[in-house]
């Protein structure tokens, strides 16, 4: 139950456009939002403006995104975002639920929760995920933990955000990693790292891309993304499987350009079959010295032939030419996934944050 009896949780439509009075609500929330993510991180890395984030939210043909707001005395001061995945058979929806550190403890991120909760349970989804943030800086030497089904890490039992989970029926599915890598790479490490990939990988050839994928690829560009699904590791969490086609593909692309975040991408093609073996893409920023890894993967077939290196190689070195101002990398990884995080220990990667997946069952 919320303690303070003037809060109230309110759908906060999508506006047409920004600087309206039907925008104010929208901006307020997204201005709120940056102030969480100051708090937490310290910096503004997850700060955006809210022209990108109505570009997200827009984006709705294949995930469809419900907002509502937690109002305490006709100021925002939280929100549940429900995210439903729009596939056919689809049984997931993902809650993202913040709330200002200031009035936390009153119940309002319960009520928010409850919210999202119902919303899901109407729209006939029975697997649900949520997640906590925790910056290295703010995990403890020692005391108790709480892991996942698998991988080494752990999250901090006494954290509020873990016990507020588990209060409300979570279990941690899994712990994603996030990494900082500082660039631009040393000249050393990146000859080390080429030298040894492409002693293995003499079958294949990389082709790199920026904001649009050519026409020629799109159709096996897309194949290879909906194995994200199905060849990353997912012990102890739901994931509905995404079925990506060309147009999807321009969707996504279309999405992040918006958002002022447009990828650069590059693919391992066997040269032979002229099949797409792994790709990676960089969101690069319109501004700022910080940029996101997305997704890096090697289709099972291929591996062992240090693609994902190969790809990460030459993806840097285009982003060294294309925004030579991006000095700081970030990528995120499964707890689990060893080979992956190896690739990301040899490039001089360093612990940054961990995520929790939380998990739970509607009836």
């Amino acid at each position: 139950m919320v303690d303070d009896g003037d809060v109230s949780i309110v759908r906060v439509p999508l506006p047409e456009r920004l600087g309206t009075p039907e925008s104010a609500a929208f901006e307020e929330l997204v201005s709120v939002m940056n102030g969480i993510a100051y708090e937490l991180w310290g910096n503004d890395d997850f700060v955006y403006t809210a022209e990108a984030e109505l570009a997200s939210f827009r984006a709705q043909e294949f995930h469809e995104k419900l907002i509502f707001a937690a109002v305490l005395d006709g100021a925002i001061v939280g929100r549940v975002v429900v995210d439903f995945p729009l596939e056919e058979d689809a049984i997931t929806a993902t809650l993202l639920v913040d709330v200002a550190p200031a009035i936390r403890g009153r119940g309002i991120g319960a009520a928010l929760l409850a919210k999202g909760e119902e919303l899901a349970a109407d729209g006939g989804r029975t697997a649900l995920s949520a997640y906590t943030e925790h910056p290295v800086g703010s995990l403890p030497d020692g005391g108790d933990v709480v892991r996942a089904a698998a991988g080494p890490s752990g999250l901090p039992a006494d954290a509020p955000e873990v016990r507020f989970a588990l209060s409300h029926g979570y279990r941690l599915g899994q712990i994603e990693r996030s990494s900082q890598l500082t660039l631009p790479l040393p000249s050393a490490t990146a000859d080390a790292l080429l030298a040894d990939a492409v002693a293995h990988s003499g079958a294949y050839r990389t082709i790199s891309w920026w904001r649009r994928t050519p026409d020629e690829f799109a159709e096996a560009f897309a194949a290879l993304k909906e194995r994200m699904t199905t060849d990353v590791p997912q012990a102890g969490i739901a994931l509905d499987d995404e079925a990506w086609t060309p147009e999807r593909v321009r969707q996504h692309e279309d999405e992040l350009s918006g958002r002022g975040e447009p990828l650069l991408v590059t693919v391992a093609q066997h040269i032979q079959s002229g099949e797409l073996a792994a790709y990676t893409e960089i969101a690069v920023p319109d501004d700022g010295d910080k940029a996101e890894q997305y997704d890096t993967l090697v289709a099972a077939a291929h591996r062992g032939r240090r693609l994902g290196t190969l790809v990460k190689l030459e993806n840097l070195r285009r982003l060294g030419g294309l925004a030579p101002r991006i000095h700081r990398l970030l990528t995120w990884n499964a707890d689990e996934n060893t080979p992956m995080l190896a690739v990301n220990d040899a490039f001089g990667f360093r612990p940054h944050a961990l995520t929790g997946n939380w998990q739970k069952t509607l009836p």
